[in-house]
C-alpha cells in the first residue's frame, strides 16, 4: 500500500473448478466498515424486536392471569352475596313443617275469651292446653334458640324459643327445664318436662305461638306451616 492511499481489503474468489483462473476484488476499508455497521444494525433491530415481542408475551400473560383472578374474586364475591341473600330470605321465613311438642289431647283451645278454672274469671286463653303424664318431655317444634327459661306469674316454669321469621313459642307449667338460655335446640329435641307448676289444676302443657309478638292459635299455624298434599288428577270424564 503506497503513502497517502485508503487501507483496503483484497477479496480472493476461488472458482469451484481449477483450470479456473482465480480473481481478486478490492474493498475499501470504508466499504468493510459500513458492511459492518449495517449487518450490526440488523442484528440490533433483530434483538430489538426480539426483546419487545418477548416483553409483550410476558405482559399479555401477565394480564391473563390478572383478569383470571379478578374474575375469581368477583364469582367469590357473587356466591358469598347470594349464599348470604339466600340465608336470610330463610331467615324472613317461618319454619316449615312444624311438629307438635307432646302428644296429648286438647284440653283447651285458643280462644279470647275462657272461664279460667282457677281463677273463675273469664280471660283470654292464649295458646292451647295439651294433657300428658307429668316428666313427658317437651320436645321442640322447629328449629330454635331458647330466649328464657324461668318462673312466670301463673305460668309457672317456663320456657320460650324463637325460631324463624318471627316466630316464637312459650312453653308453661313445666316441671323441669333441660336447656339453657342461648342454648340452640334442633326440631325433636326435648328441652324441658311437662308438669303442674303455676296456676294448673292437674299436669299438662300450655303451649304459645307467637308471630312478631302477637298470639294465634297454635294447632293453626302449625298446621299452615306443612305444604298442602299432592292431589292425584281425576280421571278423564269425571269432574
Amino acid at each position: 500500500m503506497r503513502a497517502g492511499e485508503t487501507p483496503a481489503w483484497t477479496l480472493i474468489i476461488v472458482p469451484p473448478r481449477l483450470t479456473s483462473s482465480t480473481r481478486r476484488v478490492g474493498l475499501k476499508m470504508r466499504t468493510v466498515r459500513m458492511f459492518a455497521m449495517l449487518m450490526i444494525a440488523v442484528l440490533s433491530v433483530s434483538w430489538l424486536w426480539v426483546t419487545t415481542q418477548s416483553d409483550s408475551a410476558a405482559m399479555m400473560a401477565d394480564q391473563l392471569a390478572e383478569e383470571q383472578r379478578a374474575m375469581v374474586a368477583l364469582h367469590d364475591t357473587v356466591r358469598t352475596l347470594l349464599t348470604a341473600s339466600l340465608a336470610e330470605h330463610a331467615r324472613s321465613l317461618p319454619p316449615p313443617d312444624m311438629i307438635m311438642p307432646v302428644n296429648g289431647e286438647i284440653t283447651s283451645r285458643f280462644s279470647r275469651s275462657r272461664f279460667h278454672p282457677i281463677l273463675q274469671i273469664f280471660r283470654a286463653h292464649e295458646g292451647v292446653d295439651l294433657s300428658a303424664p307429668a316428666g313427658t318431655r317437651i320436645v321442640a317444634p322447629a328449629e330454635g334458640t331458647v330466649t328464657s327459661v324461668g318462673w312466670r306469674l301463673g305460668y309457672g316454669l317456663t320456657v320460650e324459643l324463637a325460631h324463624s321469621g318471627g316466630v316464637a313459642t312459650r312453653y308453661a307449667h313445666c316441671r323441669s327445664a333441660l336447656v339453657h338460655r342461648g342454648d340452640h335446640v334442633a326440631m325433636g329435641q326435648a328441652f324441658a318436662t311437662v308438669g303442674a307448676s303455676g296456676l294448673a289444676t292437674a299436669p299438662h302443657l300450655h303451649f304459645e305461638v307467637l308471630v312478631h309478638g302477637t298470639n294465634v292459635d297454635p294447632i293453626k299455624f302449625l298446621a299452615a306451616t306443612h305444604s298442602p298434599p299432592l292431589t292425584a288428577p281425576m280421571p278423564a270424564g269425571h269432574e
